[in-house]
C-alpha cells in the first residue's frame, strides 16, 4: 500500500512539473498567484508557499485544468480555463478561480492568468 501511495505521489509531482508556469492576478480583493513546477505562491492577506501534489485536466481536453495546493497550514484548489479575462483593464488569456480558506471560512477568489515567461 505504501509503495502504491509513494508511486502515486511521485507521478502527481511529475505531472505538476510538466505544466507550464502561470502568473495570475485578481482585483477586489487584490491577490497574486504564481504556479511553477511543483510549487506555488499565493499572495492574499499574507504570502503562502504551497506544494502542488496534483494537477489534472478535463477528461479528453486540455482545458480546464485543476491544481491542488498544500502548505503547512493552508490548502487551495485552483481552476484555470482558457478563456479571455480582464483584470484592472488588462486582457489576459486564462480565467482563474481559487478556492481556499482562512481558518474555517471558505474564500473564493476570481481573476486572470497568463503563461509566465
Amino acid at each position: 500500500m505504501l509503495k502504491r501511495l509513494s508511486a502515486a505521489l511521485l507521478l502527481a509531482a511529475t505531472a505538476a512539473q510538466a505544466e507550464p508556469p502561470f502568473t495570475c492576478d485578481g482585483a477586489d480583493p487584490d491577490w497574486h498567484l504564481t504556479l511553477a513546477g511543483p510549487m506555488a505562491q499565493l499572495r492574499y492577506l499574507r504570502n503562502t508557499d504551497f506544494e502542488i501534489p496534483q494537477s489534472t485536466r478535463a477528461e479528453g481536453r486540455d482545458w480546464p485544468r485543476a491544481y491542488t495546493l498544500v502548505s503547512e497550514f493552508d490548502t487551495a484548489i485552483i481552476i484555470l480555463n482558457e478563456a479571455r479575462c480582464t483584470v484592472s483593464g488588462a486582457q489576459w488569456p486564462i480565467t482563474a478561480h481559487v478556492l481556499t480558506q482562512r481558518g474555517t471560512t471558505p474564500i473564493l477568489l476570481t481573476g486572470c492568468c497568463t503563461v509566465a515567461e
